[in-house]
């Protein structure tokens, strides 16, 4: 395994964690206030969740399989995801 499978790991399950962090306070937003907005929150949290728990997993079934030609392209994909997360963390918790 080498390091840019294991940088994709990273970041995915740092994101990962960011998002049950984020789902945390949504439910606990949503039990307070039942709105359209929170109850899509929760889903689109939900949703990514799912997402990146299945790519970490496919990052490290990748990196024993695939050459490691292909972890760079990768790698460049999830740090683009990891900025578009921290945009959606930030505007969601502001």
């Amino acid at each position: 395994m080498g390091l840019h499978w294991i940088i994709n790991i990273t970041i995915s399950l740092l994101i990962v964690t960011g998002l049950l962090y984020s789902l945390r306070s949504y439910l606990i937003t949503r039990k307070v206030a039942r709105t359209k907005f929170t109850n899509a929150l929760v889903a689109l949290t939900g949703i990514f969740l799912i997402q990146h728990i299945y790519a970490a997993y496919m990052f490290y079934k990748m990196a024993w399989e695939a050459t490691s030609e292909i972890a760079s392209p990768l790698l460049i994909l999830n740090l683009i995801g990891l900025a578009g997360f921290m945009v959606f963390f930030y505007l969601s918790h502001t």
